[in-house]
């Protein structure tokens, strides 16, 4: 599982170092091809390729006369580019991707469990802020017997 937020650079050719700490769990129990789609304007999704297998089950299991669900499908599915590391522990973000969240040089890589988010740093850091300012009650009220 991943956890943590790590501070990144896209070089200059877009490619993305996988940090050492998630670069070992995956390439030691997962491999090294990852998939990376768009779910939102603000982030990328990126998928172990294990991963990735029951997500797409998922979604292509989502009731087909649904045009909500099936421009979702198609989003994410259709955005959906699976990549292998090289060598040195890095993937290229196709440059479609990169342009439709609006990465800059400076990133966010989040674990969340079985996937990371990827941000643009100064994104990922207005997120962090609003999630700061949540009014305790509100969170209470969604989180229900939840409890960390």
């Amino acid at each position: 599982m991943f956890g943590g937020v790590s501070s990144l650079s896209l070089d200059s050719k877009g490619r993305l170092v996988i940090p050492a700490r998630q670069r070992e769990v995956l390439l030691s129990t997962l491999g090294p091809r990852v998939v990376v789609t768009l779910e939102s304007f603000d982030h990328l999704l990126i998928y172990p390729e294990q991963h990735w297998k029951p997500v797409l089950e998922r979604l292509l299991a989502l009731p087909a006369g649904n045009p909500v669900l099936k421009k979702y499908q198609r989003l994410v599915m259709g955005y959906a580019e699976t990549l292998e590391m090289d060598g040195a522990g890095r993937i290229l973000l196709p440059a479609g991707l990169r342009d439709k969240v609006r990465l800059g040089r400076d990133l966010a890589l989040v674990g969340m469990g079985n996937r990371f988010e990827l941000w643009n740093a100064a994104d990922w850091e207005a997120q962090t802020d609003e999630a700061l300012a949540l009014d305790p009650a509100e969170l209470a009220a969604h989180l229900g017997d939840f409890t960390l």
